[in-house]
């Protein structure tokens, strides 16, 4: 395939996904201006969403699935048409490079990861930012949008550039070992990542402080103390700079290991609200849900790299891609098309533990704020605020979510709480 006739093809169907998902996004005003009511938080209303509350949640989510879809369609279709033809091209001028196969395996690892950002922009634009900005979920201007997007791409171009050397190192290090080093190796990459997440890569997005609420740290403090979990610090993101979504997290392993909170969250709920979030981010410290998901995908990456040994053996495969076998540099496309395909296949089982580790936080977070109530409360206000799916279809959520939707979070809290002698 020319690289013309690859460049139209692409360029027609990013730029197609894009305007399916806005036309299919367009909401009257007045569903998207709506609010819920003063009492929308009650704890009485328990799991209960009114009919319009539905059909507006969903009016924002059913175009997200629809974009995800597309999204990943377009995703595939690129690997394909590079594997093709195009991307064995561009190997031969970027082979022609001073620096050997390190510099070579960079450059196409950058490259790839630049193309797909290009690709992806058009939809990108619309549902991160055009409809964020329609449902009044986005603070950002244009230009602090594409900023961010600049942002990824430099962490994406620079985590391709190491994956793909770490690959091909080991490749030709070990030829006929390298699945089971590559195994080993991955893991470690996967555990610096998430070492390096809060200190290297989340700075370069957000302005981290140290909580300044004397009263509420006290709290916080008091809280992990009570839960046997040391944190070494409590941190606030100002992510009302892009956004009115609330949100909080625990990232980091070992020295770098933080609790983090919205600045959004911390400005629409009370005290005995956020505390109710700590205390279920405590709860995946008190399980220990981080070095847990650092093991199941150690574990998924042993069965990806046994899986792609048995295909290194399959010739055809590679021919079919214009490469002589996994060592070549024109087998990229499809070794992520590989890396991709075999993600979604197991996105599912991700997603049912995270589901189950998140289930788990919220009953640790109800028993150690010992406040049922104010867990209703927070669910229903983050579900309004968020704009969460309020009745997704179970097969979505099956794949999909990786939270368990709002009404089952609350109906398990005041199930558990009925429970309570």
């Amino acid at each position: 395939m020319s690289l013309m006739r690859a460049a139209v093809i692409v360029l027609a169907l990013s730029i197609g996904s894009a305007a399916t998902v806005a036309l299919v996004s367009r909401t009257p005003a007045q569903v998207r201006r709506a609010a819920p009511g003063r009492a929308a938080n009650s704890p009485s209303r328990g799991a209960h969403f009114s009919p319009d509350e539905v059909a507006r949640h969903a009016a924002y989510r059913g175009p997200g699935y629809l974009a995800f879809f597309l999204g990943l369609a377009l995703q595939i279709t690129l690997l394909v048409i590079l594997a093709r033809g195009p991307f064995g091209r561009l190997v031969e001028q970027v082979q022609r490079l001073p620096g050997g196969w390190i510099v070579h395996a960079a450059t196409l690892g950058v490259v790839v990861v630049a193309i797909a950002t290009v690709v992806s922009l058009p939809l990108g634009y619309v549902r991160g930012y055009a409809l964020q900005d329609a449902w009044h979920l986005s603070t950002q201007t244009v230009g602090s949008w594409f900023a961010d997007q600049g942002r990824s791409l430099l962490v994406g171009a620079v985590t391709a550039a190491v994956t793909a050397v770490a690959f091909y190192g080991v490749v030709r290090w070990q030829p006929r070992t390298w699945w089971l080093w590559g195994w080993a190796v991955f893991t470690a990459l996967t555990a610096l990542l998430v070492f390096i997440y809060p200190v290297v890569i989340t700075p370069l997005f957000n302005k981290f402080t140290p909580l300044g609420d004397y009263g509420l740290r006290a709290r916080v403090e008091k809280l992990a103390d009570s839960a046997g979990v040391d944190i070494a610090e409590v941190f606030v993101a100002d992510a009302s700079r892009r956004t009115t979504a609330e949100n909080a997290y625990v990232a980091g392993l070992g020295s770098t290991k933080r609790l983090v909170l919205y600045d959004t969250l911390l400005r629409s709920g009370t005290e005995d609200e956020t505390i109710l979030v700590v205390a279920h981010e405590l709860g995946h410290r008190m399980e220990g849900h981080i070095w847990k998901n650092v093991a199941i995908g150690s574990v998924g990456l042993l069965a990806g790299f046994g899986a792609l040994a048995f295909l290194a053996r399959q010739a055809g495969v590679w021919v079919w891609a214009g490469a002589s076998g996994i060592a070549d540099l024109r087998a990229i496309p499809l070794l992520l098309l590989f890396a991709l395909l075999a993600g979604l296949l197991v996105l599912p089982i991700e997603n049912t533990i995270s589901r189950s580790f998140e289930a788990r936080a919220d009953a640790i977070a109800v028993e150690l704020s010992d406040s049922p109530s104010t867990a209703v409360r927070v669910f229903r206000r983050l579900g309004y605020a968020n704009l969460a799916d309020l009745k997704p279809p179970a097969p979505l959520v099956w794949a999909l979510f990786s939270h368990p939707p709002i009404p089952e979070r609350i109906e398990a809290v005041l199930s558990r709480s009925s429970a309570a002698p």
